[in-house]
């Protein structure tokens, strides 16, 4: 089952990916009803998981195989989410999209240097995230500080969960 914390990483992947971001036609201008405001509007995960399977197709074959792949496997998991856990996703996603861009960019940066870890530290390093994010900021920056973390992770992984923590700060 994918939990509220796992879909953190959903949202990391998406973000990752440019997914959150709204579609821009050649020239950069906005599409009337795509990605704004209004009935119309959704992220293109929502709008990918709504297509027919023959539709998803002809998109994927477009794209390299093993980000095809990739794809394939986290819509897999999207489908498996409750609704409510949907709606958490869709709201995260929001959230994402309203980012000012330097700090979507960001996010992205993070992400994509987490996802080349092998899988067991990956794994290792999203518990650790959803356990620092968890603790207030004194606790927070006690356990960063810790010989436990530094011994646990390596520098890489260390600077990944920092840079992740930092993104949850409030701008300033």
């Amino acid at each position: 089952m994918v939990t509220r914390r796992s879909t953190i990483w959903l949202v990391g992947f998406w973000a990752a990916a440019g997914w959150a971001q709204r579609p821009r036609p050649p020239g950069g201008r906005s599409r009337p009803g795509v990605g704004g405001p209004g009935p119309r509007s959704g992220s293109a995960l929502e709008r990918f998981s709504r297509m027919t399977p023959e539709q998803r197709r002809r998109i994927l074959e477009q794209l390299p195989p093993e980000r095809r792949k990739r794809i394939e496997e986290q819509l897999e998991r999207y489908s498996s989410l409750s609704p409510e856990e949907r709606e958490r996703l869709r709201e995260q996603l929001d959230r994402f999209r309203h980012l000012p861009p330097e700090r979507q960019e960001a996010a992205r940066r993070v992400f994509r240097r987490f996802s080349v870890l092998p899988e067991d530290r990956r794994r290792l390093l999203r518990e650790e995230f959803v356990r620092l994010q968890e603790l207030d900021p004194a606790e927070r920056n006690f356990r960063l500080e810790s010989e436990d973390f530094r011994n646990r992770y390596s520098p890489l992984e260390r600077e990944i969960l920092r840079e992740y923590i930092q993104l949850l700060e409030p701008p300033k």
